[in-house]
């Protein structure tokens, strides 16, 4: 924007009050630690993409056991393969600009206070990148399943979990709530169907569960929040199933392009996103046109920034030759899935009511 007087007509006044204005800096999915970073993947190379190379390997199927006998060679041999998946740079930057003379007017310099709030506007702005990428993720392992009549709860896209639907085409709801047929005990047993078809071998510690604001209500009216909550950095986590799932309250919808009437909820792993800098050339960037306002000047101050996030699992099939937006990371068809087993992605959408 541009402080002009439109903008601020007594500027000073005007500041005072946008300084008391509290801004949804806290609840950023970035900020915990479902973002990660992975040392395979930099910025290095010429191309607005770049490529995560590994061995996979296979145990092996045979069994043979050493023995006495010199004629007898069978080894058990694993076998390995090449993997590779490709990951998308992104490149963003934001600005502000005020006229000389305002500043001459009021006495107070109403870019210095704008340029105060790029941080947090670059983090809002990463965050809704995540969200983004998340609605990717969810879109691409739903895939082209439909909504059906009565449709069991199972295991959707390899990856992901549908609790199914009632006999009028809408999907059930993840928690059930209690009533005069329904138990307490009951609550949790569909997230732990969720859980048990994509633990893999082994369950972590724990897991991550990002909800929808209506969903975490869902909890706290049935009271089966744990008492204490998790701390963990700057973060106090409610918790449930003693600690087990940590919940990450998430405030906008995260079903781009699904079905109308679907949530998705995210079963998440620590580390489940890596994130990482991009270094710029000049990062912070001042402009002058001296000959804008008939001669009273123009300061422009711009704050350029970049990073490479990219969810554990998947792999980038979108443009090669252009820096992403949000919707192109918010389509399904944008991704693919390169892992082959659980223990290699961090993402499980869990498909609900």
């Amino acid at each position: 924007m541009t402080v002009i007087s439109s903008n601020f007509n007594n500027i000073a006044r005007a500041i005072s009050a946008y300084e008391q204005a509290g801004r949804a800096d806290a609840a950023l999915l970035t900020s915990t630690a479902m973002v990660g970073s992975d040392a395979r993947i930099n910025d290095s190379g010429e191309n607005y993409t770049g490529t995560l190379r590994w061995l996979d390997f296979t145990d092996p199927t045979t069994f043979n056991k050493q023995n006495e006998t010199a004629t007898d060679v069978a080894i058990n041999e694993m076998a390995v393969s090449n993997k590779s998946a490709v990951y998308i740079k992104n490149i963003d930057h934001i600005a502000a600009q005020e006229m000389s003379v305002q500043k001459l007017i009021s006495k107070v310099d109403g870019l210095s206070y704008l340029g105060s709030q790029f941080a947090s506007v670059r983090a809002r702005r990463e965050d809704l990148q995540l969200r983004s990428i998340l609605n990717g993720v969810s879109d691409k392992i739903w895939g082209a399943t439909v909504i059906g009549t009565s449709d069991p709860a199972a295991k959707v896209g390899t990856f992901g979990f549908y609790t199914g639907s009632n006999a009028s085409d809408a999907p059930n709801p993840l928690f059930a709530i209690e009533n005069t047929t329904n138990n307490r005990s009951a609550f949790f047993d569909t997230l732990l169907d969720a859980i048990t078809e994509v633990k893999g071998e082994f369950e972590e510690p724990f897991y991550y569960l990002v909800v929808d604001t209506a969903t975490y209500n869902i909890m706290r009216k049935q009271n089966v929040l744990d008492v204490a909550p998790v701390v963990d950095g700057n973060f106090n986590f409610s918790t449930i199933l003693g600690g087990k799932i940590r919940l990450i309250i998430n405030n906008q919808s995260l079903t781009a392009n699904l079905p109308a009437g679907l949530k998705v909820s995210y079963l998440a792993k620590a580390g489940s996103v890596h994130y990482s800098d991009i270094a710029q050339t000049n990062p912070t960037a001042i402009e002058r046109n001296e000959l804008a306002g008939n001669g009273g000047g123009l300061v422009t101050v711009l704050s350029r920034w970049g990073n490479i996030m990219h969810p554990k699992g998947f792999s980038w099939a979108g443009s090669a030759t252009a820096y992403p937006a949000n919707a192109d990371l918010a389509l399904g068809t944008n991704w693919a899935v390169h892992a082959t087993n659980v223990n290699q992605i961090g993402l499980f959408p869990i498909y609900h009511g």
